[in-house]
């Protein structure tokens, strides 16, 4: 089911930021994570029974990517000291600009302030970007992922916890 949102969300919502084989290529280095599902920091958002988004948070040092992702690094990070992670956000197509991100993203705000954490930090698609700058995430390096075939654009952005 979660694939399913994922699928939706990386094939329609990216049109517009992405070409068509960026789109493609992205899927190599995005989708499920579930470290994070193991751990309890994913959250899925419902829309009666359907799903609106997921997305979540992570106290290890994988920045972004899948079970599927290379580079993966499972160490825990230091609250207070390092940042948490945000990952994973999807939202389906028919439920974007409703809240659905927003959110997820208060519920992994302050789930990591709770392990006293004091920064989050994620890696943005060009999609994401306008919702994570509305939540006050600024920009601290744009990078382009090539794993995929085809080089994808992100943009790593970072906000202290309030």
């Amino acid at each position: 089911m979660l694939e399913a949102v994922m699928d939706a969300a990386i094939r329609e919502l990216q049109q517009g930021f992405l070409s068509p084989a960026e789109i493609e290529s992205s899927r190599a280095i995005m989708g499920i994570d579930t470290q994070l599902i193991q751990d309890g920091t994913y959250y899925v958002v419902l829309a009666g029974e359907a799903v609106a988004g997921c997305g979540g948070w992570s106290r290890r040092a994988t920045l972004y990517g899948g079970d599927h992702t290379p580079g993966r690094d499972a160490e825990l990070l230091a609250p207070g000291v390092d940042a948490a992670r945000v990952r994973a956000m999807y939202t389906y197509p028919a439920h974007a600009r409703r809240g659905v991100g927003r959110l997820i993203l208060s519920l992994c705000q302050e789930a990591a302030k709770k392990e006293g954490f004091t920064r989050l930090e994620l890696m943005g698609t060009m999609s994401g970007e306008p919702l994570y700058t509305a939540y006050g995430f600024v920009p601290i390096e744009r990078v382009t992922d090539d794993r995929g075939g085809v080089s994808v654009p992100l943009v790593r952005m970072a906000k202290p916890i309030d």
